[in-house]
């Protein structure tokens, strides 16, 4: 089988897509198919966490924090940075 290569901006995109999904181009014309490489343990880890979340308290605490609440990006910048140093 042929293959593409995927560059590291392609593979933030379909990073954590579990399911077989269409491919687009800007006008929506389907350019393919991408179907993951899925072994049953990311699958169970995947399915556990979902059980463990529960969106409606996920909805409570935003709409209670309103605008004080403050995005992930700084707590990822953090790690990333503690990630390099260590």
């Amino acid at each position: 089988m042929r293959h593409i290569v995927v560059d590291d901006s392609m593979q933030v995109h379909l990073r954590g897509i579990l399911e077989p999904v269409e491919i687009r181009d800007r006008k929506g014309r389907v350019v393919g198919h991408y179907t993951p490489v899925v072994t049953p343990e990311v699958r169970a880890t995947y399915d556990k966490a979902v059980e463990m979340m529960d969106a409606a308290e996920f909805d409570r605490l935003l709409a209670e924090q309103g605008d004080k609440a403050t995005s992930i990006a700084p707590l990822l910048a953090r790690l990333r940075a503690s990630e390099k140093q260590g």
